[in-house]
C-alpha cells in the first residue's frame, strides 16, 4: 500500500511538471531557441557501482551510446555494456532510453526519464535484476552553488524506490570544465533481495562469472536431473531483511573534468564512493549476516561526438 502510494506521488510529481511545461511554454522570455542533434559516444568505466555497492567481483565496462536530442527536449537513446573482464568478455547488458528535458528561465532545469534493461541471464551486475525505471531529475542554480535532486523507480520483483541529492559548482580553468559534486543516495533494497534470490551472489557458490560451479542454486534453475548433482548437502536462500524500508545507501565525491574540441568532447569523471546501511541477510538456516560493503573508487573516460 505505501508503494502504491509513493507511486502516484510520483506520478503527480511528473503531472505537475508536464502542467508547469505548458504553462511555461506560452512565455516567449523564457524560451532558448536550440539546435536538434545527434550524440554518439564510447565510455570505459572501471568498475559497475551501484548505490556505493559491488557483490563480489569487479566489472569492468565498454559502452558505446547512440542518442538524438531534439530541440523540443525530448530525447531517445541506446547503449550496450560489453564486459572486459579477465576469463570473460561478452555484452553484458543492452539499454533503451527516453526522457524529456526543459527549463524555466535560467536556472532551473528539470527533466523526465523511462529507460528498459536487457540483462545477459548470468549477469554479476547487481542492478541485472531490474527490467524498467522511471524518473525525474531538477536542478537549481544558486550561482554559489546548484542544487541538484532525482527519483525513480526501479522495477524488478518488486519496485525499489531510489533517490538522489547533491550539491555540485561548476568553474571553468583555461578550456577544462571542471564540476566538484558531492551527492547522497538513498532507496530501498528490493533489488539486492532479487539478486539473491537468483543465485547470482557470491553467497549462493557465484564464482564470480555468472553460475557458481559445482553449488547448488536457491532459484533451482538449470539441470535438474540426479545424474548431475554432486553433492547431498541441501541449499541454502537468503532474503534481505526489511528490503523495502527506505535508508541511505551511499554518499559519492566526484570531480568530473570535460574538455571541448569542434564536435568532440572529453570527460574524465573520478568519483569515491561511500556505502553505509548494511543490508541484514538472512539465510534458509536461520543465520544472519551483514552486507559485506567497502568504499570504491571508479573511473569514467568518456568521449562522444555531436553531429
Amino acid at each position: 500500500m505505501k508503494m502504491k502510494n509513493l507511486t502516484l506521488v510520483l506520478l503527480s510529481i511528473g503531472i505537475c511538471l508536464f502542467s508547469t511545461i505548458q504553462i511555461q511554454a506560452a512565455e516567449p522570455d523564457s524560451i532558448i531557441v536550440k539546435k536538434s542533434n545527434m550524440i554518439v559516444g564510447l565510455k570505459y568505466l572501471s568498475n559497475n557501482v551501484y548505490l556505493g555497492r559491488i557483490d563480489s567481483a569487479n566489472i569492468m565496462y565498454l559502452v558505446p551510446t547512440i542518442g538524438y536530442y531534439h530541440k523540443s527536449g525530448l530525447h531517445i537513446g541506446a547503449s550496450l555494456n560489453y564486459q572486459l573482464d579477465a576469463g570473460i568478455s561478452k555484452v553484458d547488458a543492452i539499454s533503451f532510453e527516453g526522457g524529456y528535458d526543459f527549463s524555466i528561465g535560467q536556472k532551473f532545469n528539470a527533466g523526465l526519464t523511462a529507460e528498459k534493461y536487457f540483462y545477459d541471464m548470468n549477469s554479476i551486475s547487481l542492478n541485472s535484476v531490474n527490467d524498467f525505471a522511471v524518473g525525474s531529475n531538477f536542478a537549481y542554480d544558486f550561482s554559489i552553488v546548484s542544487l541538484n535532486a532525482s527519483a525513480a523507480l526501479a522495477f524488478n520483483d518488486k519496485t525499489d524506490i531510489i533517490t538522489q541529492i547533491g550539491l555540485t559548482k561548476s568553474f571553468e580553468i583555461n578550456k577544462f570544465a571542471i564540476e566538484p559534486a558531492l551527492r547522497l543516495n538513498a532507496g530501498t533494497q528490493n533489488y539486492y533481495n532479487a539478486y539473491l534470490v537468483a543465485g547470482k551472489s557470491h553467497l549462493t557458490g557465484n564464482n564470480g562469472h555468472g553460475k557458481g560451479l559445482g553449488s547448488i542454486k536457491s532459484t533451482g534453475k538449470g539441470n535438474t536431473g540426479t545424474t548431475t548433482t554432486t553433492t547431498t548437502t541441501s541449499a541454502t536462500t537468503y532474503t534481505v531483511q526489511a528490503a523495502s524500508s527506505y535508508k541511505v545507501l551511499d554518499y559519492e565525491i566526484s570531480v568530473p573534468i570535460s574538455y571541448s574540441v569542434h564536435n568532440f568532447k572529453f570527460d574524465l569523471i573520478p568519483t569515491y564512493a561511500i556505502p553505509v546501511n548494511a543490508a541484514s541477510i538472512l539465510s534458509s538456516t536461520g543465520t544472519v549476516e551483514k552486507e559485506n560493503i567497502s568504499n570504491h573508487f571508479v573511473m569514467q573516460l568518456e568521449v562522444t561526438y555531436k553531429f
